[in-house]
């Protein structure tokens, strides 16, 4: 098999996709914008070829992939795993006629609006959201349907970035009034972040899945740049799978890793918010291999190359990633974490590449402990301040 990574070498720890994907029998092609010699050992030795390129310039991409394609056969398979690039390798796999999802796709996954028209079509419920380019009644009537406060954000986007939270009418003409094109509204939703993880097979058959929850919501974190955490949860409410197990058939994932994000509300029901069909950010992947002791590149690389669609598992640990800040100063160095909690509970410590630093912090803990108040004692341990 021909395997086309994109960026390889970011998020830092995407590497070990390049390395496991040779080991199952791959031919391991990438592209991406940083010269290789800043590449670590194990990347480089993962490669066969490896061409930088102005990732901005789609003629330049294009003719790297037929080059690959040109010495060595077809390219079975492109991918990234990173949102970033998703319109990208969309594109390739369409002019190259590669396995997985195309363009027309994203316009419904990458899509607030768009779904929702999947989330009611597989039962699984959601919140209600209008295109603000609607006419003037429209909106009016939209928001004296469903009153103050309402969330306004991108149609197409993650996390919370350009994404605003409106109290009240003056607030709204306020944001709206310079706006560009593309955005939607939404009613604001009381309820904890929770997720719903996991990768499926060529089939769209579930292999593996997880869910984290959230201390607080990202909005809250980038505004108010504070220091948070979150954790795989050993259990997961078999309410919030199925409504997961219906996202994903819904969407027809695919040979792919997927991100669903849900509001668990205060009377203990669940909305949809999204679907992201790639790995869950930061280390997230990270954690679900310490959740369960395993090696999901590894299970990755063999379900793609070797075809393995069988996965036995066991959720072992609550795992939690500890995100503190700078600008706090905090009781216990990052040396007293880990010793003190000793490397059974705290399995790793990473300083976090700047470009994450906004949103999640700069300094992560990643923490795990089989009962979920043992996980929590350890978390505020990390997380206090002097």
């Amino acid at each position: 098999m021909n395997y086309c990574f994109i960026s390889p070498h970011f998020p830092p720890n995407f590497y070990n996709f390049c390395v496991e994907l040779k080991k199952a029998g791959a031919k391991v092609f990438a592209i991406g914008d940083a010269p290789m010699s800043e590449f670590r050992q194990e990347l480089k030795d993962s490669l066969t070829e490896y061409a930088q390129v102005d990732m901005a310039d789609y003629d330049k991409v294009y003719r790297a992939i037929a080059l690959f394609a040109s010495r060595h056969g077809r390219i079975d398979r492109i991918d990234s795993h990173n949102e970033h690039w998703l319109g990208l390798e969309a594109r390739i796999r369409e002019d190259f006629n590669i396995f997985g999802q195309k363009p027309k796709h994203l316009k419904i996954n990458q899509s607030k609006l768009g779904m929702k028209t999947v989330y009611n079509e597989v039962g699984v419920p959601c919140v209600d959201a209008i295109p603000l380019s609607v006419s003037p009644d429209i909106l009016g009537d939209f928001i004296r349907r469903n009153n103050y406060p309402f969330i306004i954000k991108p149609d197409k986007g993650v996390g919370a970035s350009n994404t605003y939270k409106v109290e009240n009418q003056d607030q709204l003409f306020s944001i709206i009034k310079d706006l560009p094109p593309g955005y939607v509204i939404e009613p604001f939703v009381v309820g904890q972040i929770v997720t719903f993880d996991g990768l499926t097979d060529k089939n769209g058959e579930i292999l593996y899945c997880s869910s984290f929850e959230l201390s607080m919501d990202v909005l809250t974190a980038l505004k108010d740049q504070k220091d948070s955490f979150y954790f795989y949860n050993r259990y997961m409410d078999p309410q919030l799978e199925r409504y997961g197990r219906a996202t994903v058939k819904g969407f027809k994932v695919r040979e792919r890793f997927f991100h669903c994000e849900f509001f668990k509300t205060p009377e203990g029901g669940y909305k949809a918010i999204e679907i992201n069909v790639r790995c869950p950010g930061g280390y997230a992947i990270d954690m679900i291999n310490y959740q369960c002791d395993m090696n999901i590149y590894k299970i990755y690389a063999e379900l793609v190359v070797q075809g393995k669609n069988s996965l036995a598992y066991e959720r072992k640990y609550n795992v939690a990633s500890v995100l503190r800040r700078d600008r706090f100063k905090y009781a216990h160095s990052i040396d007293e974490v880990m010793k003190t909690l000793g490397p059974s509970i705290a399995v790793e410590y990473k300083r976090l590449p700047e470009i994450f630093a906004a949103a999640m912090g700069n300094d992560t803990f990643i923490l795990r402990h089989p009962e979920k108040q043992g996980l929590f004692d350890a978390v505020t341990y990390a997380m206090k301040w002097a």
